[in-house]
């Protein structure tokens, strides 16, 4: 199985795609993996050298009983891009991968090609919080009354739209035999929460000068679609676009607009 030690962390990675076409590497959200890319790397691979990995903490990463900061996270994906001899990338994050992207942004701004982040915000007081009820779906877990398929079910419900979890059964069965597969331990689920509530970069942001795009899906309960709007008004290279009806998840829901605007985004980068 492919890894790459970082800093005393083993990252587990995948490689997609030809490997002389533009690298672009995926980050993942919170407690998820790689899985949550699976309808990007098939259309993806054909243009690009996908890199896909697991977040320490999640999947099958090591999972270290510390705290965990957004630095590390970023100086992990940076360390697997050195690790894999690409030198620069085209770098997309979602959620909490979103964040991590932000401060690969910040940190090592000679490694993007360019900076696409989704479903995100820049952290801090500012950001805007979601509501009680979406945050007390999101961190579901099972007790007497409630068993872990029902709390996997709630969870579902503060990222994905009712809709789809009504209208694509089939789908969620998959995701759920993913989600069960390597699941994150909760220890690591902490460290990986106190990570995401210590970042801000509301002022960092300001200084990104790489080409950047911002997706979000208007309808994204766990992230609030304003946060799309202040990132916008804070990164001056920035292109801005709201996913009609998209949740939380519309690189899975609204896949089809999500990776055509991604890939229009990137080969114009390319072109430049």
């Amino acid at each position: 199985m492919p890894y790459a030690t970082v800093k005393g962390v083993d990252i587990y990675y995948e490689i997609h795609g030809p490997s002389n076409a533009p690298p672009v590497v995926f980050i993942g959200g919170w407690a998820s993996y790689r899985w949550i890319w699976f309808r990007q790397i098939p259309a993806f691979k054909e243009r690009y050298k996908c890199v896909v990995f697991d977040n320490r903490g999640a999947g099958r990463s090591s999972k270290p009983d510390y705290p965990y900061t957004m630095q590390m996270f970023a100086d992990d994906t940076v360390g697997l891009m050195k690790a894999l001899g690409i030198e620069t990338a085209h770098t997309i994050g979602i959620s909490m991968g979103g964040l991590i992207a932000q401060q690969i942004a910040i940190s090592y701004p000679e490694k993007l090609r360019s900076l696409i982040i989704v479903s995100s915000n820049f952290g801090g007081l500012n950001a805007i919080p979601m509501d009680d009820k979406t945050m007390a779906l999101l961190i579901a877990l099972p007790t007497e009354t409630i068993s872990k398929e029902q709390a996997r079910q709630m969870r579902y419900r503060a990222t994905f739209s009712l809709e789809f979890l009504q209208d694509n059964k089939s789908v969620m069965e998959l995701i759920d035999e993913w989600v069960q597969q390597y699941p994150a331990p909760v220890y690591a689920q902490v460290h990986q929460s106190s990570a995401v509530s210590a970042f801000n970069a509301e002022e960092q942001v300001k200084q990104i000068a790489v080409p950047t795009l911002i997706l979000h899906g208007d309808s994204d309960l766990a992230v609030p679609p304003g946060n799309a709007k202040l990132l916008a008004n804070n990164i001056s290279t920035s292109k801005l676009i709201m996913i009609q009806g998209g949740s939380h998840f519309s690189i899975i829901e609204k896949y089809e607009v999500f990776n055509s605007e991604v890939m229009s985004f990137i080969e114009e980068v390319e072109k430049r």
